[in-house]
């Protein structure tokens, strides 16, 4: 009986043996698992970053673009419209001119220039 109950205690003894063997390689595939899903969500949170990065950027830079572009047709805007001013101010003073308001005043009016000029001072 004492041999029998030594088998049934040493059959016991390796049954547990084989379950602690199997609960810590258990163990160790969770852990393992775990360790896979933490690695795993890290690396998708760095991935959106640099995703969510790497958009702002592209909008940055396009936006930047967009103003460059911009900005260069206000120059060429400015650029013409201060050759059409110096144009006009070139145009007015031809106009001002005395000798096309004479031409004028004798060929289309009819007026004529007096002999003699007299100027009046007042003291």
């Amino acid at each position: 009986m004492l041999a029998q109950r030594k088998i049934v205690y040493e059959e016991n003894q390796e049954r547990y043996k084989q379950m602690k063997v199997k609960k810590s390689v258990k163990s160790r595939q969770e852990k393992d698992a775990d360790l896979n899903n933490a690695l795993r969500s890290r690396c998708i949170i760095l991935f959106v970053i640099v995703v969510a990065m790497a958009g702002f950027f592209i909008l940055r830079s396009g936006v930047a673009a967009s103003d460059a572009y911009h900005l260069n047709q206000l120059k060429n805007q400015s650029t013409k419209l201060e050759a059409e001013n110096s144009r006009l101010h070139l145009e007015i003073a031809h106009l001002k001119s005395p000798e096309r308001i004479q031409s004028i005043a004798t060929n289309e009016l009819g007026m004529i220039l007096p002999d003699k000029f007299f100027f009046s001072t007042k003291k």
